[in-house]
């Protein structure tokens, strides 16, 4: 896997689904936390030391803070274009329903336009697969990644919006 697919990855499931404990345990695997700290420093913190109930609680308010109860920050392209938000989910689901693409456990439920499938769609793709597969269905994305930076008050998703900018 490339650096830009290990990094969509990782921003697909910080978007899709609250913080585990399993994943701060990845976060925190040495290799991966020091690249995190240095791209974002506020999560230094949070990825040195044991999580709490507490912690995980902070994250999952923000969480649904950002993306789910009236959220800061919509998760999917229809919030972004309208006029595209039938031709991306159309355009996923044909893929789901013709066995081109497989959605991994955690990701079953969410929409077809939502940032995390659309991101992990994107790993499985590339040369110009991808590059027309993000022109076609994630010009959202800086859009989507200055909202969360703006609204975001949890270190994970300032980290997110990073790495979001990064792809």
């Amino acid at each position: 896997m490339n650096p830009e697919s290990a990094v969509q990855q990782l921003a697909a499931t910080l978007l899709a689904r609250e913080v585990t404990p399993e994943l701060v345990a990845t976060l925190q695997e040495p290799a991966t936390a020091a690249i995190l700290k240095q791209l974002e420093p506020s999560c230094i913190e949070l990825l040195g030391r044991e999580w709490t109930k507490k912690d995980f609680n902070d994250a999952a308010v923000e969480f649904c803070r950002l993306f789910i109860l009236e959220p800061k920050v919509p998760a999917r392209a229809a919030a972004y274009f309208e006029e595209k938000e039938l031709e991306i989910a159309s355009r996923i689901q044909f893929m789901l329903d013709n066995g081109l693409l497989e959605i991994p456990e955690g990701f079953q439920t969410l929409s077809p336009d939502h940032i995390a499938i659309l991101l992990l769609v994107q790993t499985t793709l590339a040369g110009e697969d991808a590059i027309q597969f993000k022109k076609d269905n994630l010009s959202w994305l800086p859009e989507f990644a200055r909202k969360l930076a703006d609204q975001s008050k949890h270190p994970f998703y300032q980290l997110v919006a990073k790495l979001i900018s990064l792809s």
